[in-house]
């Protein structure tokens, strides 16, 4: 099985990390963890093809404050404490775009992701970027909410 777990940063998004490790831990899965950037920023267009430290010192270099790699390094690194192995990716760009466009490109069974929009029970909402997902993904897709219903 081939999950893409979806990052970025919040704490709703490290809750769904969580749950999804937890509740997949046993299933014997390729796990990728997924990090968008939404700004366009030319530094960092070739991301998947520099070393980790690499990285590092071009996000200390121009000061992007770990909203790039660090998400998705975190986010990796969590995974391993949970007991799951992962490869990282770094896109930018419209999240619901690029996370779709993963999908597309991935061969995913599984995306798992966070959202923190509220609702009813009677009408339950999500998340512009998990709506659409939902809707347009060409996988399953595991939604763990993380806010509060009315």
């Amino acid at each position: 099985m081939r999950v893409l777990f979806c990052v970025d940063g919040s704490e709703g998004a490290d809750r769904a990390l969580a749950q999804g490790a937890a509740w997949l831990r046993n299933a014997g899965m390729q796990a990728v963890v997924l990090h968008v950037i939404p700004e366009v920023d030319e530094r960092l267009r070739h991301y998947e093809r520099l070393h980790e430290s690499e990285l590092r010192q071009i996000e200390d270099l121009f000061g992007h404050e770990g909203h790039g790699l660090e998400v998705a390094v975190q986010a990796r690194d969590r995974l391993k404490q949970l007991g799951l192995e992962a490869d990282r990716k770094v896109r930018q760009g419209d999240p619901a775009e690029e996370i779709l466009a993963e999908i597309r490109g991935g061969a995913y069974d599984l995306v798992v992701l966070g959202s923190d929009a509220t609702g009813t029970v009677e009408e339950p909402r999500l998340g512009s970027v998990a709506e659409r997902v939902v809707r347009e993904g060409q996988a399953s897709v595991l939604v763990v909410r993380t806010g509060k219903t009315g």
